[in-house]
């Protein structure tokens, strides 16, 4: 008998993901993330399955980031074991590990030279750094020591760009590219400087890197534009070939190494703007689009709550001269192919749900991706590349998932206010009777430029054995639709986006009739949560709604978010000091008079996307005019509290949720 969903089986999900396939793809490393039952702290584990056999074994307790040798006899990857981030090897039959780095302030992005002779990875640089204490990890006291010093120290602040969620105050410090010299154990810095660093790449010889960095003197007021660089592995001046009019990323060298393809963007639709693939002389030259017409987001996938841990979206430039990537489109993230040479995309995979991560093997036959639909949150498969045919490797939940009641996913399509074609899914509640009515609550996705689809949601499917009916959908300004689609909502947030989830809520009940018009609920998070403070201030029509990690004014937005700087313009088309009126007008605290719903504001305490002084004033506010208001803060919790915070943290969210739900929609 399987029973209805609760928020403690979060407890016990397990999340897989970064896939590494072997060069001759015989056998693939991962990355397994669970909960452990005594911390109730995430702990990451690396695992090898065998393609053939299915045979899976965990090889290394406490480590992420895994790479393979060129020849696939060594596995590469991250570990704290030692008290930081450094490097560690795996040798030829997966002995004891052998650590490889002591930098001191860790490593990120490490990849092996094709010749196998040298590892790059990325490491921070500070300006009282030197050649010798870059070079020694720091002991446990010593660290303690540099924290007790920071705190007492100002925080000088002279870039716009001194905070990011998740971090807090940026170090005063920027990541550069090292090499190590495998055999000499030397370690070399090729980059200095205060500009980031993005997708290093080495060209096949092993003689040159490329990456993406901003290296512009006022940066600050240009933080999307990014350029393509080639520096040799050895040291030396570096080479850019593109000219600082764009956003870059993903650099992919040719098998012979005279080319580099990459993305690219002039940035026409600001942060809407969809990237194509361009065609560059590794030596300089003028780029060629090699599909002008592709409106596809490479590298997005759908969005999901029950996913942890990075992977690799990094286009690859096969043996059998195509680029394979992962675009995002209608609800599904799937594995695409463009000629090298330019010509038409292929889609290449057609699972009813997302890839989150992949790789190829050396010889271009096979693809291995994790992957998650409605009724998984995530698995291993294996993708032959000739025959298109794919194989489930793993099944990481299936113990706790099989005893659980999931609900599954009903497409739909409806008109908008102007014709625009709307697609969203329905999920029922589970022991669903036909001719029952329930209540409804609807979804909507943070971004706006991101996309909800056929992916697994814990939070959905709580709702459902919960007895909620749940809708989603994508309105303008989502992925997954095209360019002018994309674009649909910026400078408009509330106008047409704002009638297209409310033209689906129209069709909904129109034509479901399980669905009780008196009964609904609406919820949903950054974006997703001014959109929820939106529509209460604009429609009496639902009983309950949750906001979470939302913005309620734009004015104070642009000075306190990490991205507020930029993206208050990007995404209105204005900004305060020129179009205070237009900050009113777009901000829901303009609105709150005409609140009627009872809502529940959730945040986190360390968000610096959507800071909580957007909390605060939307709570003050509705709690001075006698709203029905609650606000809930979690402490130590950033942007990503329902992705991936603190579990227990979670799980008062989730019950938080249901539970005001519960309070306010009337039950029958």
């Amino acid at each position: 008998m399987k029973r209805p969903v609760v928020a403690e089986d979060l407890l016990k999900l397990q999340f897989l993901s970064d896939p590494q396939i072997s060069p001759c793809g015989n056998r693939i490393a991962y990355a397994k993330t669970h909960i452990d039952g005594a911390s109730k702290e995430y702990k990451t584990d690396l695992y090898l399955v065998e393609v053939d056999s299915k045979e899976d074994r965990r090889i290394v307790v406490g480590a992420e980031s895994p790479v393979w040798s060129p020849d696939g006899r060594h596995l590469v990857f991250i570990s704290q074991r030692s008290g930081s981030r450094q490097l560690w090897l795996l040798r030829d039959g997966f002995g004891e590990a052998e650590q490889l780095t002591t930098m001191r302030w860790g490593v990120s992005n490490p990849s092996w030279s094709p010749d196998g002779k040298k590892l790059l990875f990325i490491s921070a640089v500070g300006k009282e750094d030197t050649p010798e204490s870059l070079r020694k990890e720091m002991s446990k006291e010593e660290r303690e020591k540099l924290k007790k010093e920071q705190m007492d120290t100002p925080y000088v602040v002279d870039s716009l760009r001194y905070k990011m969620n998740g971090v807090g105050l940026l170090p005063k410090r920027t990541g550069q590219l090292f090499v190590l010299d495998l055999a000499t154990k030397e370690v070399k810095q090729l980059t200095c400087g205060d500009y980031p660093i993005n997708s290093p790449a080495w060209s096949p010889c092993s003689q040159y890197i490329a990456f993406v960095s901003n290296r512009l003197p006022d940066a600050d007021f240009h933080p999307n534009i990014s350029d393509l660089y080639v520096i040799p592995a050895n040291g030396g001046e570096m080479v850019k070939l593109t000219g600082s009019n764009g956003s870059t990323s993903f650099p992919v060298w040719s098998l012979d190494g005279k080319e580099i393809v990459y993305l690219w963007h002039d940035r026409k639709y600001a942060g809407a703007t969809l990237p194509k693939f361009y065609r560059i002389s590794a030596q300089g030259g003028e780029p060629v689009c090699l599909n002008c017409q592709m409106e596809l987001p490479v590298g997005i996938t759908t969005n999901a709550d029950s996913r942890y841990g990075g992977g690799s979206m990094q286009p690859v430039w096969a043996t059998n001269g195509y680029i394979y990537f992962v675009a995002a489109d209608k609800g599904y993230a799937h594995l695409y192919r463009l000629p090298a040479a330019g010509g038409e995309v292929e889609q290449v995979s057609d699972l009813p749900g997302a890839i989150y991560s992949f790789t190829l093997d050396s010889e271009g036959k096979k693809a291995t991706f994790a992957y998650t639909d409605v009724l998984n949150p995530g698995d291993l498969y294996v993708f032959d590349l000739l025959n298109k045919q794919h194989e489930q490797l793993t099944n990481v939940n299936a113990e706790l998932l099989q005893g659980l009641a999931l609900s599954t996913t009903e497409e739909f399509n409806c008109p908008s206010f102007d014709g625009v074609n709307i697609q969203g899914w329905v999920m029922k509640p589970i022991n669903f009777e036909p001719d029952k009515k329930y209540p409804a609550i609807l979804e909507i996705h943070g971004g706006p430029h991101t996309m909800f689809g056929n992916t697994f949601f814990f939070e959905f499917q709580l709702l459902c054995s919960r007895g909620y009916v749940v809708i989603y959908t994508n309105p303008r300004g989502s992925h997954g639709y095209g360019q002018k689609f994309v674009d649909g909502c910026r400078g408009d947030y509330g106008g047409g986006d704002y009638k297209d989830l409310m033209a689906a809520m129209d069709y909904c009940v129109a034509n479901m009739a399980f669905i009780d018009e008196n009964r609904l609920g609406v919820t949903g998070g950054s974006y997703g949560g001014f959109m929820t403070n939106w529509i209460v201030g604009h429609t009496n029509r639902f009983k309950a709604a949750v906001t979470q990690r939302s913005i309620s004014n734009w004015t104070s937005f642009t000075g306190a978010s990490d991205i507020g700087s930029y993206f208050t313009e990007n995404e209105h088309k204005a900004n305060p000091w020129d179009d205070p009126e237009q900050m009113v007008k777009f901000s829901p605290l303009t609105y709150v008079k005409n609140v009627e719903t009872p809502l529940l504001i959730l945040h986190g305490e360390e968000d610096l996307r959507c800071p909580i002084e957007q909390a605060e004033q939307l709570f003050v506010f509705l709690k001075r005019l006698g709203k029905t208001t609650q606000l809930i803060r979690f402490p130590g919790s950033n942007h990503e509290l329902s992705r991936s915070g603190r579990p227990l943290l979670r799980i008062a969210r989730l019950n938080a949720i249901v539970d005001w739900f519960d309070k306010y929609i009337p039950q029958v």
